[in-house]
């Protein structure tokens, strides 16, 4: 069985137990439809989905499960039963679900491996079922960012690494840096204005204080007819995908699903870009960033962002480089009187 027929035997179950819930008043809260292995769908007494595993036998604790308030987990006679909590999560809970599912069925993973698996990849969608006005549309700014990430994905590291490598290193969607590679973080920014200043998320995403070298890839882009859109981008790079491997494929719509790019919103992503500029900067002592905060006593759960002036920074590096060059040929005059 293939992925397409998988997710057919998937959306068959979940027209089945919705039957079932129409057709039988009688219908109990927790009665299921089994989708996959130790995975069954199930219906609550307000029509909002959810899914039931069964892990008998296997060692899995409470502190496993992800929270979420848009969605709630109850462990109970050796199955955890999770369900969705507001009618606006459900769509985006179905075709999250389903994804995961599908994963998990190409990796042929059972046992704790599946659940494991299942449960990571519902945590890297955990802000969503987090907001309160959903299913909202990428801002412009998360359409760049995303558009940005998408082409260094298919033009630099695809070309570096074989797609697997360079797709299992987009972290973008669930950690702090949009690329992990062995001995490297990459993070991307990417803007359409001519301005060369960028914005942080914390007060250390870009910063010299990780184990592994930090890059940063500052992607110029300007609306061209000629270019691609978001979508594009994305379809390119799936074709790509499929071509390779099911399950790479699958990974990248799932990866794009806790972005939150869905499919209702397409529509609205229609704006061409084209790469103007790439501009690489490695993070070291000398790039400016927050080396020291005091948090005074009262305060919790504290949030810096601030800009960084590239422009600025570059003019610096020349002059640092300049510098350098004048000191090393004073010396070398010196040496020859």
């Amino acid at each position: 069985m293939n992925s397409i027929e998988f997710q057919k035997k998937l959306d068959n179950a979940w027209i089945e137990i919705l039957n079932k819930r129409k057709k039988d008043e009688k219908f109990l809260e927790g009665a299921a439809v089994k989708a996959h292995d130790n995975y069954w769908f199930t219906l609550n007494k307000n029509y909002l989905p959810g899914i039931i595993i069964n892990i008998e036998k296997l060692n899995i604790k409470n502190n496993k499960f992800p929270k979420a308030k848009g969605w709630s987990f109850n462990f109970h006679n050796k199955k955890i039963t999770m369900s969705v909590n507001e009618d606006k999560y459900k769509d985006f809970f179905v075709k999250l679900i389903n994804l995961i599912l599908i994963k998990v069925y190409l990796e042929k993973l059972n046992g704790e491996k599946s659940i494991n698996c299942f449960l990571k990849n519902l945590i890297f969608a955990k802000d969503f079922f987090e907001e309160e006005n959903v299913p909202r549309k990428l801002t412009a700014e998360e359409q760049i960012g995303l558009f940005g990430e998408i082409q260094i994905l298919k033009e630099i590291l695809g070309k570096k690494f074989n797609l697997g490598t360079s797709l299992s290193s987009w972290t973008g969607p669930s950690k702090k840096h949009d690329f992990t590679l062995p001995n490297t973080l990459l993070e991307i920014k990417t803007t359409s204005t001519d301005t060369k200043k960028i914005n942080t998320s914390s007060t250390n995403q870009i910063a010299p204080v990780y184990d592994k070298k930090l890059k940063l890839i500052f992607v110029q882009i300007k609306k061209n007819i000629n270019g691609l859109s978001l979508n594009e981008a994305i379809d390119d790079y799936s074709k790509i995908l499929k071509e390779e491997s099911e399950l790479l494929f699958n990974d990248f719509i799932l990866k794009l699903t806790q972005c939150r790019y869905l499919d209702i919103h397409k529509s609205e992503y229609k704006q061409k870009y084209k790469i103007d500029k790439l501009n690489f900067f490695n993070i070291n002592e000398n790039f400016p960033y927050i080396k020291e905060y005091v948090v005074p006593d009262g305060l919790s759960d504290l949030s810096i962002t601030y800009k960084i002036d590239l422009e600025i920074f570059s003019i610096l590096i020349k002059y640092m480089e300049l510098k350098d060059i004048i000191i090393k040929l004073m010396s070398l005059s010196r040496n020859v009187r």
